[in-house]
């Protein structure tokens, strides 16, 4: 059963979904099932699953009556995008759920993201998931800046390259500036408008010499 003619851009939209359901499942954890269905067929809509023991579906899984019933609630409203609701899983399991709505060409809804929390998991696994300890890599336990303005991160990240740089051991002193302008480069700052006359005025140098040091970190780069 086909419930719309889809176009190549429907395809598209769809399959640039299937990394929002890993990335959902990772963020939340293993007590929450994800489900990207496409309505494309009804039959086996399922087209991406993230922890699917949860209802025991994978790939290929027809739609559920209740999705069914949530995609008739979400056209019949006209502009609401999503619709949360409790229910429960396969085995019992008290579950949180969520349906949104995914909209391709006319505004059509042509595939709907399905998000299960299992409300009966453990509450310490759960826990674990948001409680950062010791046995995190210093790589995903970073610091975050919530800036209010394109110059407040700028100067933020700047300020905090800097004193990274500064406190280090291991880069001489000759070597300070040319370091900072790399993390710099490598943290995207230089992706922002005036970023490269804001750096030189943090480092006290003059643009230039912060157009060289780029200039010969990348020609390094094409090197290797």
């Amino acid at each position: 059963m086909s419930y719309l003619s889809f176009t190549d851009e429907d395809h598209l939209i769809i399959k640039s979904y299937e990394a929002l359901v890993y990335g959902i499942a990772d963020y939340l954890g293993p007590e929450c099932e994800v489900v990207l269905h496409s309505l494309h067929d009804y039959n086996q809509s399922a087209v991406v699953i993230a922890n699917g023991h949860h209802s025991g579906r994978k790939i290929g899984a027809p739609i559920t009556d209740l999705a069914l019933r949530m995609l008739k609630e979400l056209e019949n409203s006209g502009a609401k995008q999503s619709k949360s609701y409790f229910t429960r899983g396969k085995n019992g399991q008290l579950m949180k759920s969520s349906t949104i709505a995914i909209r391709g060409k006319d505004n059509k809804i042509i595939a709907l993201l399905c998000i299960n929390m299992n409300l009966d998991g453990s509450l310490s696994n759960f826990l674990n998931i948001f409680s950062p300890n010791q046995l995190l890599s210093p790589e995903n336990n970073v610091k975050e800046n919530f800036a209010n303005s394109v110059e407040d991160l700028l100067k933020n990240t700047i300020e905090t390259t800097i004193h990274e740089v500064d406190t280090s051991q291991e880069i001489p002193h000759h070597n300070r500036n040319k370091e900072i302008i790399r993390l710099l480069l490598e943290r995207g700052v230089f992706q922002m408008r005036d970023s490269v006359a804001i750096v030189s005025n943090a480092l006290k140098i003059s643009k230039h010499t912060v157009y060289l040091h780029l200039r010969n970190y990348n020609n390094n780069q094409g090197e290797d």
